[in-house]
């Protein structure tokens, strides 16, 4: 939510009444701030606004600066107020602006990533939770700059003097630039800024200097006074009609009898942190003020908590306006968990109508239901929302009166739009004031358009029939009646995918299946099939050419995949039937490994020397990418290099259990300390409160907070914690996988299996996206589904860079049919029919995967012989065996191993380096550790911890194997591992 002056609430009641008192009105709409990370710079260098009528289109140019060392992404954070959208964006490429292409979602984030990876120079802007968008630059070169530029429609409120245009372009803190505008029509005296406005042909013009002005300068704009109405053709016959009617109430209008039981939804997830809620409150006070009413109050975080309360007198009030303002925002916003009290006769949501919690939300009531804040950052959400007849009042447009008006009486126009009326698309439902706008949208050209309004009088609501007379052409109405309709359709997203999809492409809009992209040069774009800005005939032909080969290099793919898995699960059979040597190799060995410790000890110098040459520890700087060995050694060769040998078998381990020992590592954040220190979740939740103030908007710290309670037995405060992530980064697919995991390891299934499927609705094109939710779902009512999706990974053909994933996938279905009910009856006819659907069992299996995108963590396994299995030496002598290294993904790394030879083993890890073009906190790790995998009897343990970039190799687990075969568990005081 946005703040506002007003001082900060306390719980006191004599406080709260003397600052409700005290801020009485509200201040003027302040526009949402451009902004960047904080790894660089921004700002802006001229601002061009354009007024036509009710409509207004800014283009705001930004400079980028880079002080580091070595080249960076950003992203440039779009906030946007209710009556704004994003309409475009440009980037400098060679010296001038590119304008970006809309291009379906996944594809031009694909795009992107390939490009980034390639070292060139793209950008792509996707919208995100609420009414905010985020356009990714790189790179933005060290110790240089970048030019950008921002597209930003918005709508004028339509006022005494006609449209009403505010001129504040939202420029990033400190910036002064140049301002020029220019309008259709002169501006009116009465409701404009003095800003010297001066014709020029047929238009009016005026420059100033951003900043010069203590308020934002205005412009009003003269309106009809009665309907205002625009259209747009197209050549395929799609005709577009936008309509304004003004909301004119009579003097006269009854009264509506107040509600005696209402339903107050309070926001108190933590993105309401740090903002005043006062403006809320006041117009609570005043509406519950002299009355007696039962409230059904529901508190929204990562769960809904709700309570009965009753308001009949003065210090009732009081107390609950209170308890209000003493919720502490923490936690995600979990909407889609929400429904509406069946008994309440009007509803009031206090929120900004973000929902960041995956789900369908629904309030389920036919009670008006009133969205309520000051800045509402979803205004498509928030309308949806009020369809049963309430409004959304936006306390940074309107006053605590006029919202208080609006929640007491009928409103002035309400659009009543049945089954028949599916081609008009409101921008709100109703309206007290201003004037209610929708569009008509057909396919074909048709009879004028006709909307029916009820209209508020004195008699009651009257019926009004309106028609789009008089209209005139814009491309900017055509743009807003695109954006209303891809919202509509955005309620119920799964259903009109494509629709969204054609509609974002055709129309230039940023929405859940579009996103707006530019590339360097036309060879990129026609490498991914994308058709640039102001193509020319050429290069268009070389574009669908391309588009024609690539549906045919698709085809070929999934053959050569098919190939592919054959042969790789082949050489897992073929492992599988080998009988390796269980005894022990070491004294043999003892001569080699002494040359070959001494010649790794030589080049871990030389690679020491040459880490130190690199700038920094940031994520991304420059290191050496791996290959993968070239072939593994023969059973009963001499290993490569390898650490000290691990302990031998422990003949004292604890009896019973899985016997793996997983332990956190310790991190270098000034916080651990005092998260170690609280030994009760409610000292150290109390802690934490105290520490976000200076850590809350790192990621990490959250999730650190969360691990800690987790530990201390607290899943209730320890998923709030942790949901900040998802609140914080709520459509990024590596941060919400992350929350998943830890989720997952806790016991939390249901809201981990809901954010991995918004993982997979996220990011389709990673196997991983597939991989984790079928994980998450192999329990017997759900392993169904899982197979499926395990089948999806294997038969689909990914980016070489995911190497072995569709083998690991395959091992995993077949080990997930040995237990599924849905599966087991086919399950031996598939076997014989089918030579890659048999399980290979084996004793023990480790499996690594991360959160990061473009980085190389690798796994490591020493067996009781000494000998350690990673990326370089994929087979041990005992037959350890490790999957592909995977240098650019997330994952995962596979060890196996049929018939383990008694004694200790360890589990290490070592997170190498990362591509990405970030400055971070480093990764976070998913370790799977598991026996009797391809069985009945498979068991598994998992552990998730966080480590930085290039800090060497971490022990994260050691096991036990007992002459029997069992396992057992490494005693905590034997044989620490190193931190």
């Amino acid at each position: 939510m946005n703040a506002v002056t007003c001082p900060a609430l306390v719980l006191s009641r004599t406080l709260l009444a003397s600052l409700l008192a005290a801020c009485g009105t509200a201040g003027a709409a302040t526009t949402p701030k451009l902004q960047a990370d904080g790894q660089v710079q921004l700002a802006a260098t001229g601002v061009e606004w354009t007024l036509d009528g009710p409509f207004a289109l800014r283009r705001v140019e930004l400079v980028i600066r880079n002080p580091h060392d070595r080249p960076l992404e950003t992203t440039v954070q779009v906030p946007l107020a209710g009556n704004e959208r994003l309409h475009g964006y440009a980037l400098d490429v060679e010296g001038s602006l590119r304008d970006a292409v809309p291009v379906e979602r996944v594809r031009a984030r694909t795009a992107f990533e390939e490009t980034v990876r390639n070292r060139v120079d793209p950008a792509l802007a996707q919208k995100e939770a609420g009414n905010r968008y985020g356009i990714r630059v790189f790179p933005i070169p060290a110790h240089g700059e970048r030019r950008l530029r921002v597209d930003i429609a918005s709508l004028a409120v339509r006022g005494a003097c006609g449209w009403q245009h505010g001129l504040d372009a939202g420029l990033p803190t400190g910036s002064r630039a140049a301002v020029r505008a220019t309008a259709t029509g002169a501006p009116v005296t009465a409701g404009s800024t003095a800003l010297g406005w001066r014709r020029l042909q047929s238009r009016y013009v005026a420059s100033w200097q951003s900043g010069d002005t203590r308020a934002a300068p205005t412009a009003c704009l003269a309106a009809p006074s009665g309907d205002a109405a625009f259209h747009a053709t197209f050549e395929d016959g799609l005709e577009m009609y936008w309509l304004e009617v003004p909301a004119r109430r009579p003097a006269a209008v009854p009264a509506v009898p107040a509600p005696h039981r209402i339903e107050v939804v309070w926001d108190a997830s933590y993105s309401t942190l740090g903002a005043d809620r006062t403006a809320e409150l006041q117009v609570l006070d005043r509406y519950l003020r002299g009355r007696s009413v039962d409230v059904t109050l529901s508190v929204l975080r990562e769960t809904v908590q709700r309570r009965q309360v009753r308001i009949d007198s003065p210090a009732a009030l009081a107390e609950f306006l209170s308890s209000l303002a003493g919720e502490q925002p923490d936690g995600a916003t979990a909407l889609s968990a929400w429904r509406a009290d069946p008994n309440a006769q009007q509803v009031l949501l206090v929120s900004d109508a973000v929902a960041t919690l995956p789900g369908t939300v629904d309030p389920g009531t036919r009670a008006p239901v009133f969205v309520l804040a000051h800045g509402v950052a979803d205004p498509a959400l928030a309308r949806w929302l009020t369809r049963s007849g309430g409004q959304v009042l936006d306390l940074a447009t309107l006053t605590p009166e006029q919202a208080l008006r609006a929640l007491r009486r009928t409103p002035t126009l309400r659009a009543t739009l049945g089954p028949l009326d599916r081609n008009w698309h409101a921008e709100q439902y109703a309206v007290d004031g201003g004037a209610l706008r929708a569009c008509h949208v057909a396919p074909s050209p048709g009879a004028i358009p006709r909307l029916t309004l009820l209209q508020a009088t004195a008699g009651g609501p009257r019926e009004h029939v309106h028609k789009a007379l008089a209209t005139r052409p814009s491309s900017l109405a055509a743009f807003w009646c695109a954006t209303w309709q891809a919202e509509d359709l955005e309620a119920q997203p799964d259903q009109h995918r494509a629709a969204l999809a054609a509609l974002g492409e055709r129309f230039g809009i940023a929405n859940r299946e579009t996103s707006l992209l530019v590339l360097e040069n036309d060879d990129d774009y026609v490498r991914f099939g994308i058709l640039p800005p102001a193509a020319d005939v050429a290069l268009r032909d070389r574009i669908q050419r391309r588009r024609v080969q690539m549906d045919t290099e698709k085809s070929n793919a999934w053959l050569e995949n098919r190939q592919a898995i054959q042969r790789g699960w082949q050489a897992r059979v073929d492992w599988w039937n080998t009988a390796f040597p269980k005894d022990d190799p070491r004294p043999r060995w003892a001569e080699e490994r002494r040359r070959a410790e001494a010649q790794r000890a030589r080049e871990e110098a030389e690679s020491a020397r040459e880490r130190r040459a690199a700038p920094g520890r940031l994520v991304g700087a420059a290191v050496p990418v791996m290959a993968d060995a070239a072939a593994a050694p023969a059973p009963g060769s001499p290993p490569p290099p390898s650490p000290p040998p691990a302990p031998g078998a422990d003949t004292n381990a604890d009896a019973g259990g899985i016997g793996i020992q997983l332990q956190a590592v310790t991190m270098d954040s000034p916080y651990v300390a005092d998260l170690r220190a609280a030994q009760s979740a409610a000292t150290l939740y109390a802690r934490y409160l105290d520490l976000r103030t200076q850590y809350g908007q790192s990621p990490a710290f959250h999730f650190d907070v969360a691990q800690r309670l987790f530990e201390l037995g607290d899943a209730g405060r320890g998923w709030r914690v942790l949901s900040n992530l998802v609140e914080l980064l709520p459509n990024d697919a590596a941060s919400l996988r992350l929350v998943a995991y830890r989720l997952q390891e806790a016991g939390l299934q249901a809201p981990a299996t809901a954010l991995l499927r918004k993982v997979r609705e996220l990011a389709p094109d990673e196997p991983q996206s597939f991989r984790d939710l079928a994980l998450a779902l192999r329990a017997p009512e759900t392993c169904r589904e899982a197979l499926d999706l395990l089948g999806h990974v294997v038969d689909t053909p990914w980016s070489p860079r995911f190497a072995d994933i569709g083998v690991i996938a395959l091992a995993e279905r077949n080990d997930l049919r040995t237990r599924c009910p849905a599966a087991t009856t086919a399950t031996a006819t598939a076997t014989r029919e089918d030579p890659q659907g048999q399980a290979l069992p084996v004793g023990l299996r480790a499996v690594l995967r991360w959160d990061l995108n473009d980085t190389d963590i690798d796994l490591h396994v020493t067996d009781p012989n000494g000998e350690e299995v990673y990326y370089s030496h994929r087979l041990s002598y005992q037959g350890g065996t490790i999957s592909r290294d995977f240098t650019a993904g997330y994952g995962p790394e596979e060890f196996i191993l049929r018939d383990p030879k008694p004694g200790t083993y360890e589990v290490a890890v070592n997170y190498y380096g990362s591509r990405l073009a970030k400055l971070t906190r480093g990764a976070t790790l998913n370790l799977s550790l598991q026996t009797g995998f391809g069985t009945a009897a498979a068991h598994e343990q998992t552990v998730n911890l966080r480590l930085l970039e290039q800090t060497g190799k971490v022990v994260v687990g050691r096991f036990t194997v007992r002459a029997d075969g069992t396992l057992g568990l490494v005693p905590a005081g034997a044989d620490k591992a190193s931190p």
